[in-house]
């Protein structure tokens, strides 16, 4: 079980950086999850589960800007990186 698990955040990391690189702008991982950025925005500002404060937690501020590595975020994903 615990390889198919890794195998699929594998998987889905190389997806996620194929299409977006290593860190992910909010706008980029809104796209991802199929939310707005208003949206996931707001989300990150009052976070209600386990996925949300976790997303929230992994959050790289560089500059003004908050990026997420592409790694955290397959594992969030997945559900492996929850805590």
């Amino acid at each position: 079980m615990q390889d198919k698990v890794s195998s699929s955040v594998v998987a889905l990391e190389g997806q996620i950086t194929e299409r977006y690189g290593l860190l992910l702008s909010q706008s980029q991982l809104a796209e991802l999850l199929g939310r707005t950025t208003g949206g996931l925005r707001y989300s990150l500002s009052y976070p209600s589960d386990h996925q949300t404060r976790a997303l929230k937690r992994c959050g790289r501020k560089i500059g003004r800007r908050v990026y997420y590595p592409a790694t955290k975020v397959a594992q969030i994903i997945v559900g492996t990186g929850l805590e």
